[in-house]
């Protein structure tokens, strides 16, 4: 049954709420962000509705923390003080929605979670048609990748992923977690590059109350919300040195000391780490411990690229060609013969991320039933054409190539709320070319035509 945490400090429009929602959810209410925070530490939520301000931790710190404990839940925060600010910030932090007090009607709130779990299971739907959420493949390679994982998935010990970039090495991580007894336990991903050196010790092991300033409140780290579960140690190459001094001691000691504190506290976390860098060069030139490494490399799973994996490379585009249909609103579409040999015939360089590129590329293009040679980027149809035969018109193809990238763009800054840096790494775009494409195409950081965007003001955007 679908759970529903409700977390405000006035008692009347508690029992309003749970009497409104009781009898289609399993209802709990919170009148602190204490007693909350522990039911979310035991219990699995499928939607939280957040009062903002309240005594002592408010809406925002709460649903950052049940974001962390809970990566899947959806947030509504809730309050009687509304504004454009507000709801911004809570967007970025991870809230689904966000509604402004007085409710006078129960019945409003009622209809307000129906469209939240809609929304869910809209996505979900759209998550089963794309391999973001299912390692697929049926090649040598992948059988051999699957088998690994089978074998591997109970271990406690860590697990170091390796493979060319746009390969799916987070799920491979999510692969072992599904597959082991940890998995009704937490899985909380980290992008280790996309956090700032100065801040990732306080994101990974969390800090004391007074151990900076403006540190008015204990904060959990990475490390605690992933307790029972596991941590997926994404872009590892990247950790600063004094930080993998850490990650050293907490992966042999099985313990974790917040920033400011002077005590250590035990946590049972299996770390999965992945890594699209050389690590042997990085040890050699001095960026990488060799002992961290060591101990991070209990088991190794490779991924192998995209080209080498024959068949695979058909039925993922068949997937991630539904998927896209899918969330374009559009029919389902099939692959024509020639589009399949040229699909075959690509070197694959961004590896499956690069083939979900395509693929919004070519539903972008195509109306009919099948897509064909001329709904695939100019690059692709270039390839199997004759010598001395143009792949498009230069006219067509920039019409083209412009209409996809601004669909596509406006789509990907929308979902990242915003934040350039969660929208490069979603893409594999580099922030610089994120911008100038922007610029170019007249779109702002929240995927909203705009005039001009140029570096400077894309620079200023909130969320990078």
């Amino acid at each position: 049954m679908t759970r529903i945490a409700i977390v405000d400090d006035d008692p009347l429009l508690l029992d309003a709420w749970r009497a409104a929602l009781a009898d289609r959810y399993d209802v709990h209410t919170f009148r602190s962000s204490a007693d909350a925070e522990r039911f979310c530490e035991r219990e699995r939520v499928d939607v939280a509705l957040l009062d903002l301000q309240m005594p002592g931790r408010d809406g925002l710190e709460l649903l950052r923390v049940i974001k962390r404990l809970q990566p899947e839940i959806e947030v509504v925060i809730v309050t009687g003080h509304g504004s454009i600010a507000v709801a911004i910030e809570a967007m970025r932090a991870g809230a689904l929605d966000f509604v402004t007090k007085p409710i006078d009607d129960p019945a409003a709130i009622v209809l307000r979670v129906e469209r939240v779990l809609e929304r869910r299971r809209l996505r979900e739907v759209v998550s089963a048609h794309g391999p973001e959420t299912t390692l697929v493949g049926n090649s040598p390679p992948m059988q051999r990748l699957h088998k690994l994982i089978e074998r591997f998935a109970d271990s406690p010990a860590p697990v170091l992923v390796v493979g060319e970039s746009g390969t799916g090495k987070e799920l491979v991580a999510r692969a072992l977690h599904a597959h082991s007894n940890r998995c009704s336990r937490p899985f909380v991903p980290v992008n280790c590059a996309a956090i700032a050196e100065s801040l990732i010790d306080n994101e990974l092991f969390g800090h004391a109350r007074g151990a900076f300033t403006g540190a008015a409140t204990e904060h959990k780290g990475l490390f605690e919300a992933a307790h029972g579960g596991v941590l997926f140690l994404d872009e590892i190459g990247d950790v600063p040195p004094a930080t993998q001094v850490r990650l050293l001691r907490t992966l042999q000691e099985g313990e974790v000391r917040p920033v400011g504190s002077t005590a250590s506290r035990s946590v049972d976390v299996r770390i999965v780490a992945a890594t699209n860098i050389d690590l042997e060069k990085a040890m050699d030139d001095g960026r990488f411990r060799r002992d961290l490494y060591f101990r991070m490399s209990t088991f190794q799973l490779a991924l192998p690229p995209l080209r080498e994996r024959g068949d695979d490379i058909g039925l993922l585009a068949r997937r991630l060609l539904q998927r896209a249909a899918l969330r374009a609103g559009v029919g389902e579409k099939q692959i024509s013969a020639e589009v399949d040999a040229a699909l075959r015939r690509h070197s694959w360089p961004g590896n499956v991320r690069e083939l979900g590129n395509v693929m919004e590329y070519a539903v972008t293009l195509c109306d009919g039933a099948v897509v064909e040679p001329q709904h695939l980027p100019p690059y692709l149809y270039a390839e199997g054409k004759p010598a001395g035969v143009e792949a498009a018109d230069d006219l067509v193809y920039r019409t083209a190539r412009d209409r996809f990238e601004r669909s596509y763009l406006s789509s990907l800054l929308r979902g990242s709320a915003g934040n350039l840096s969660e929208a490069a790494r979603r893409s594999g775009i580099d922030r610089s070319n994120l911008r100038r494409m922007m610029h170019r195409l007249g779109i702002d950081a929240q995927g909203r035509p705009s005039a001009a965007v140029g570096d400077d003001d894309a620079s200023a955007e909130p969320g990078e």
